[in-house]
C-alpha cells in the first residue's frame, strides 16, 4: 500500500510539467453554479498486454474519483458513511451520467499500470437533485473552508514562489498539491484561488513570501475561510549519493492553521521526505510533493479532531415522538420536511408502531430552537400540534381530515 502510494505521489512529478504547459488554459476555465472542475487522476491495470483497455480502465476510474469528490462537497463524512451503499449505486456505478465533458491532460504507461491525469466537468446540479431524490440531505460539511498560503522554493528555483504576488498568478506549488489532496481526502473544502479578486489586502503582502499570522488571517477572512494554512515548503540536496549520478533530495514543509474568526493556531506540522533522482528539479519536486502529502494528512487529522469537537458542543441528540403515523403519506412528508430544517444534521427512524413512531434527531441548536423551526413549516396537507417539549424530546400529533383546520 506505501509503494502504490509512493509510486502515486512520484508520478505528479510527470504530469505537473504538462499541467504547466497549459497552466493558464485550465485555471482560468469557467465554471457556473451547476458545474464543477475537477482534476483527477486515474489507474488502470494492464493486464495480457492490452494497453488501450487499461487507458479506458484509468479514464473511467478518474471519472469516478470527480464525481466521488463533488459528492463529498453535498455531504458531511457521517453522512457519507451512513449512506454509502445508496450513494454506491446511485452515483459511483453510473459516474459517467455526472460527468458534461472531461479531458485527459496527460497519461503515462508506468510497468503493468497505466495512469493518466484528467480534467473532469461535472454536474453537480444534477448531483444534488439526486441526492434530494433518494432522501439524502444536502448540507454543508460539518468541516471548515480551508485556503491555503504556501510559499515554496525547488532547486533551480532564485527565490520563493508563491499565488499571493502582485499579479495574483494562480500557481499552486508541488508541496500544496500533495497537501490539497489529503485535505480532499479526509473531508475538508478547499477554496478555489483562481477564482480569487486582488483586493486591498494584497497590496500590503505581495512582496512577502512568508506571510505573519494577522496577516494571513485577514486575507483568508476577507476571502471567507474558515481556516487557513500558512507556511513554506524548501527542497534541498541531501548527502546520499550513487554511482555518481544519482543523488538524494530532501523536502521540508513547515505549516501552521490558523482560524479566521480569532486567530488562533489550531494545528502545526513540520514534516521532511527523501527522493532519489538522477535531475536537480525533478527530484527536488518529487521530495516537496512526498513532504505535502505527510504535511496534509497531519494536519487534516489536527484540524478535524477540533473541529468535531466543537460541532459537537452545539449539537442536541432529540427524540421526536410523532402520534398519528396511521396516515403514512403525512408521516413520509413530515420526515423529509426535517431534513430540510437547515441544524438538522441528521434524522433517523429508530422505532415504528401502529399509530406512533420515533425519529432521534441531532440538532444544532436546543429542544425549543428545533420546535420554533418545526412551527414554520408548511405541511399543505396536514397539520402538526407539538404538545410536549422537554430539554432532549418532544412530542408531536400529525393532524390530518376533521382535525387539521384552522381556528
Amino acid at each position: 500500500m506505501y509503494f502504490s502510494s509512493l509510486i502515486r505521489r512520484l508520478f505528479f512529478t510527470v504530469f505537473i510539467l504538462a499541467v504547466a504547459a497549459n497552466l493558464s488554459g485550465i485555471v482560468n476555465a469557467e465554471e457556473n453554479a451547476s458545474e464543477k472542475i475537477i482534476e483527477v487522476i486515474g489507474t488502470g491495470a494492464i493486464q495480457g498486454g492490452n494497453v488501450a483497455k487499461a487507458r479506458d480502465r484509468a479514464i473511467k476510474n478518474s471519472l469516478v474519483s470527480a464525481v466521488e469528490f463533488a459528492v463529498a462537497d453535498f455531504l458531511p463524512l457521517e453522512s457519507m458513511i451512513q449512506n454509502f451503499e445508496a450513494l454506491n449505486k446511485i452515483f459511483y456505478d453510473n459516474s459517467s451520467e455526472f460527468v458534461e465533458y472531461y479531458k485527459v491532460l496527460t497519461e503515462l504507461k508506468s510497468g503493468r499500470t497505466y495512469r493518466v491525469l484528467v480534467q473532469a466537468t461535472v454536474t453537480t446540479s444534477v448531483i444534488e437533485q439526486q441526492l434530494i431524490s433518494a432522501g439524502i440531505k444536502v448540507c454543508k460539511k460539518n468541516m471548515p473552508d480551508i485556503l491555503f498560503f504556501i510559499s515554496e522554493q525547488n532547486l533551480g528555483d532564485i527565490l520563493p514562489r508563491y499565488w499571493w504576488t502582485e499579479d495574483l498568478a494562480v500557481v499552486k506549488g508541488y508541496s500544496e498539491i500533495a497537501m490539497s489532496d489529503g485535505m480532499i481526502r479526509n473531508g475538508f473544502f478547499l477554496i478555489d484561488q483562481k477564482s480569487l479578486i486582488k483586493n486591498e489586502e494584497f497590496e500590503a503582502v505581495k512582496y512577502k513570501p512568508d506571510l505573519g499570522n494577522q496577516e494571513a488571517v485577514r486575507l483568508g477572512d476577507s476571502l471567507h475561510a474558515d481556516v487557513v494554512i500558512v507556511g513554506k515548503a524548501k527542497a534541498d540536496r541531501a548527502p546520499n549519493t550513487m554511482g555518481g549520478d544519482t543523488k538524494s533530495f530532501k523536502g521540508t514543509v513547515l505549516a501552521r492553521a490558523l482560524r479566521t474568526d480569532t486567530g488562533e493556531e489550531i494545528a502545526s506540522t513540520t514534516q521532511t521526505a527523501v527522493s532519489v533522482n538522477q535531475d536537480d528539479i525533478t527530484g527536488g519536486r518529487d521530495a516537496l510533493l512526498n513532504a505535502g502529502y505527510l504535511a496534509g494528512n497531519d494536519l487534516a487529522s489536527q484540524i478535524a479532531i477540533i473541529w468535531q469537537k466543537e460541532v459537537k458542543k452545539s449539537l442536541s441528540t432529540l427524540e421526536i415522538i410523532v402520534e398519528g403515523t396511521g396516515h403514512l403519506s403525512s408521516f413520509v412528508i413530515f420526515r423529509s420536511v426535517l431534513n430540510e430544517i437547515p441544524e438538522v444534521v441528521t434524522a433517523q427512524t429508530s422505532e415504528m408502531k401502529a399509530d406512533e413512531a420515533t425519529i432521534i434527531v441531532n440538532f444544532q441548536g436546543n429542544a425549543k430552537e428545533f420546535a420554533d423551526a418545526l412551527m414554520l413549516k408548511n405541511f399543505e396537507s396536514f397539520g402538526i400540534n407539538i404538545y410536549e417539549i422537554s430539554q432532549d424530546h418532544l412530542r408531536v400529533r400529525l393532524l390530518t381530515g376533521p382535525l387539521f383546520r384552522v381556528e
